[in-house]
């Protein structure tokens, strides 16, 4: 923008020796402060221009015509100013300063080695797609307000405390909006087992907008449409001690029950409707029993109890 200063400075002269007065920037009389790219000095910018205008109106009629000049080029000027500030943030990503300086080492290959031990499907490449996976799915639902899709992948434990976060935003008429969501990094990071059941962490980085709208009057309440945030979480699945990995053979898809195979519609308490098992403990695959971002108290869990 300071290079419309220079033409409301010849503006000005112009219309000076047009109208044979004297026009003389001594700095005593008029103060002209042209730093349009100085917030600080936005004011002062608006009485030099004011000062300037008043100094050509009294210099008669063509003065008047240099003055109005001078008001629109720098109205297009304070109005372009306001849009650059206003789209500054398009496009910008901001990370999460919780556990922004927290490590969570990459375990990938060590993990998926220990596992093998006694499951030789296993699969590390495809445990990291399948919570890929259940992360879209749980943001995709979260959204919409309803658990019914990611049910039978959530412990029985953060179900029930999901599904009251969910229904206290319908509570209070907030729909949550998570756009243009990219997962940038995804690997094991720590395992556990005891004498019941092994514990797998997923790693997971992404990239998202996120922000919340009154059901009633659309209105954004928080965040914005164009700012991405780049997140960091901590996955927790869990199984039973001694569940192997399905083979493509005997694999059933993801939507219906894993002891039965019949079309997955189970209850909010995680029973299947047709056998009556109860899916959603990790005695038939992986559930997710934890899904926490990584914080400021966040610490590396590591290995534990494997033999």
């Amino acid at each position: 923008m300071k290079k419309l200063i220079p033409i409301i400075l010849i503006f000005a002269v112009m219309a000076s020796l047009l109208c044979g007065t004297a026009f003389a920037f001594d700095g005593n009389d008029y103060d002209y402060d042209f730093d349009f790219d100085g917030g600080s000095s936005s004011s002062s910018d608006g009485l030099g221009i004011l000062n300037l205008v008043l100094h050509l109106f009294n210099m008669g009629p063509i003065g008047v015509v240099f003055a109005i000049i001078i008001i629109v080029i720098f109205i297009i000027a304070v109005t372009s100013k306001k849009k650059k500030s206003t789209n500054s943030n398009v496009g910008k990503v901001i990370p999460s300063t919780q556990g922004r300086f927290v490590v969570i080492p990459n375990r990938t290959e060590l993990i998926e080695n220990m596992i093998k031990k006694n499951d030789k499907n296993f699969s590390a490449s495809d445990f990291v797609t399948f919570a890929k996976n259940v992360y879209m799915d749980i943001q995709t639902a979260w959204c919409k307000r309803d658990l019914t899709t990611v049910r039978p992948v959530m412990h029985e434990n953060l179900y029930n405390t999901t599904a009251r976060q969910v229904q206290s935003k319908i509570d209070q008429g907030v729909v949550y909006h998570y756009e243009s969501i990219a997962i940038n990094t995804a690997y094991l990071t720590s395992y556990a087992k005891d004498s019941q059941f092994e514990y797998v962490t997923c790693y997971l980085n992404a990239r998202m907008i996120d922000y919340q709208v009154d059901e009633k009057t659309g209105n954004i309440i928080r965040g914005d449409k164009t700012t991405r945030w780049d997140m960091r979480y901590k996955m927790k699945f869990v199984r039973s001690v001694g569940t192997l990995t399905k083979t493509e053979t005997d694999k059933h898809d993801g939507h219906n029950c894993p002891n039965c195979g019949a079309p997955m519609e189970i209850s909010s308490s995680g029973v299947c409707d047709y056998c009556g098992s109860v899916v959603t403990t990790g005695q038939y695959s992986w559930v997710l029993t934890e899904f926490t971002t990584v914080r400021n108290d966040t610490v590396d869990e590591g290995i534990k109890g494997a033999q």
